[in-house]
Order: C-alpha cells, then structure tokens, then sequence
C-alpha cells in the first residue's frame, strides 16, 4: 500500500507541470471542495488505474505482485491419480480467505484469470472409472458343494498288501459252503452240526431240492416229525411238482392221525401225479379210510391202469368195490389180485377170504 500512495503522489506532484506545458492552466477553475474532491477521484480514475495496472503487471512478471497483497502461490504438481477400483470424490479444494480490506482491481483480475487458464491448460488427470462389482457367483447345491470338498484319500507309499477273501457270489455258492460243512461234520460223526449246517444252507437257498432232501433224512432219522412236516410244507408252497414231498407229508400226517390234511396234501399235487401208480393207489387209501368207497374205487381204477401187474391195486380196487355195493366187480378185482402173485402172504389170505 505504501508503495501505491508513493505513486499516487508523484503524480499529484507532477500533475501541475504538465498542465503548464499543455497550456491548460487557463482551463483550470476553482471548485467547491466537495467537486475538487469528486475531481480528483475522477482524474484517479483516468490517470491512476492504467499505471496501477502496468505497475501491477511487470509486478505480476517478476512474481512480487501476489507477496505484496499477502498471497502465496505454490507450484502447481502434475499429480498422477491411479485409477481407483471404486469412485472416489475427492475434497473441495479450499479456496484461501480474501481479505475484504484489500480492493482487487480489474488488472489483478485479468491475471487472476490468465492464471486460471494456464492452470487449466494444464493435463487433468486420469478421470476416475467406476468400478462395476463382480456378479454374485451362481448358488452351488449343497451336494455338489460337498463333494467338491471332499477330501481326496491319500495314496500310501511302499507296497501295498492286499489281502484276498473268497466272495461268495450268489445264494446258491453259500448254501454248498454249508452243506459241505454239513457232509464233513456228518462224516465225522457230529450229527448236531450237520443238521445245523444243512438248516442254514436251506436259508440261503431255499430252493435247493438237495439240501432240503439231506435235512429231511437227519429230522426223520431224529423222529423229528414236527419239523419234518414244517420243511415239507414249506418245499411244496415253493415246488408244488414235487410229488415224493407230497406223499411223504401225506404219510407223516396220516400217522399222527390227520386223515383230512393228508388228502388235502395230495389233492393239491394231483395234477402233478397223474401218471404215478402209487400216487394213485395212496390217493384211494386215504379215500378208504375216510369211508369215501366210489372216489377211492376211481383212484384204484387209474392205479391198476398205469400198473396192471401190481397186485395191491387190484386188491384195494376189489374191496372199495365191495363196499360200494357192487359185489360182481368186487370179485373180478380180487381174482385179478390173486393172479398177478404179488401180494404178501398176509395180503393173499385177505383176498381168499373175501372170494368165499
């Protein structure tokens, strides 16, 4: 400011001579004080502004200006702003206080705006790229999670000994392991173990016509009746056909006195035995014994068909005949039994005796 009133009254002190050589004196008049006064602001305004102005310009050049008004300018860096993975708002700049005391004029702004554009000129940074998320990843089921994790087993190292068993395959191979088991033990006198064997081979066979064969023997040659009925019925539910079983089951009930079961039994595997004899000649038995005399006429009948020769048919044949009612028939059938010379001693004396 001081520097700015030395000026100021230079040109106050020059300002007369000037006049004088312009010869300009005689246009000079007195004036109230109020109008010298406003005079003097106007001639400010006329003469002082421009000098202001070249006098703060070479100030500016020589970088004294911004100093004197109490200002600092720090160099401007080139700042290199990597580019963020988000966008980042950078703070406001602050924007240094401006004393309202100090009165900027239009020369100091038109340099406070050529500071502005070379500022400007200056590269701007990289603008910041706004970071785009990463999609969600895709939900994993829980199995496949489970698996993806699934620890991989550990190979071990160094040889590797493996141990070979015997895989018993099917049903049938663990039935024969057991009812070899039963044919050492049988040999070697251990009848227990046998028959313990061949029941376990039948639970895993249960078809298997062998072993339920060798069990039935060891329960009949234990007179265990009960359980003998009990593996017989259990083989004819699953093989109807076989007749042997049909019959030996008939036997074991007619002796425990179940005439009825016994029938039932071989009714049910009739159309399986159709051409035995025996079968035959054992259905018209049980008919006998039932007092069932014309259906058991008509098994004997299909027995001495199949074995003519066979004296005991036409034995029972000739006495069912007799009980029918039928006496003529009866006889023929008893002479027939007589001839065929088949029949025990026991058995002739009985058709004898029913010839007279």
């Amino acid at each position: 400011m001081s520097l700015i009133n030395d000026m100021l009254r230079n040109l106050e002190a020059k300002r007369p001579d000037d006049l004088v050589k312009q010869n300009l004196q005689r246009e000079v008049r007195s004036l109230p004080a109020a109008q010298a006064r406003r005079g003097g602001f106007r001639l400010f305004l006329l003469l002082g502004l421009p000098t202001l102005g070249v006098v703060a310009a070479v100030l500016h050049a020589k970088g004294e200006l911004l100093p004197l008004l109490g200002l600092s300018v720090e160099p401007v860096a080139a700042v290199v702003v990597p580019t963020p993975p988000a966008p980042v708002v950078s703070p406001a700049t602050p924007v240094p206080a401006v004393d309202p005391a100090v009165d900027v004029q239009p020369a100091l702004i038109s340099d406070n705006l050529r500071l502005a554009q070379d500022l400007a000129a200056l590269p701007s940074p990289v603008p910041p790229v706004l970071a785009v998320p990463d999609p969600l990843p895709a939900a994993v089921p829980a199995k496949v999670e489970a698996e993806a994790v699934k620890p991989v087993p550990v190979q071990p190292s160094g040889p590797v000994k493996i141990e070979k068993s015997p895989v018993l395959a099917t049903p049938r191979d663990r039935a024969d392991a057991e009812y070899r088991r039963a044919e050492q033990a049988q040999a070697a006198g251990r009848s227990g173990e046998a028959l313990e064997a061949l029941k376990a081979a039948l639970k895993h066979d249960p078809g298997y016509v062998q072993v339920r064969q060798a069990l039935l023997r060891q329960l009949l040659d234990s007179r265990k009746l009960e359980e003998a009925i009990v593996v017989l019925q259990d083989g004819l539910e699953l093989q109807p056909a076989q007749t042997g079983w049909a019959m030996s089951l008939a036997r074991l009930q007619l002796e425990q006195g179940d005439l009825a079961a016994a029938d039932r039994t071989l009714a049910r595997s009739q159309a399986y035995a159709e051409n035995s004899a025996d079968y035959a000649g054992f259905q018209g038995h049980l008919k006998s014994r039932q007092n069932a005399h014309r259906q058991a006429a008509a098994h004997y009948q299909r027995a001495t068909r199949l074995a003519p020769n066979e004296g005991r048919w036409w034995l029972g044949l000739g006495l069912a005949l007799e009980a029918d009612g039928r006496p003529a028939e009866a006889k023929e059938a008893l002479r027939r039994a007589l001839a065929s010379a088949t029949l025990s001693s026991e058995l002739t004396a009985v058709a004898e005796q029913h010839l007279r």
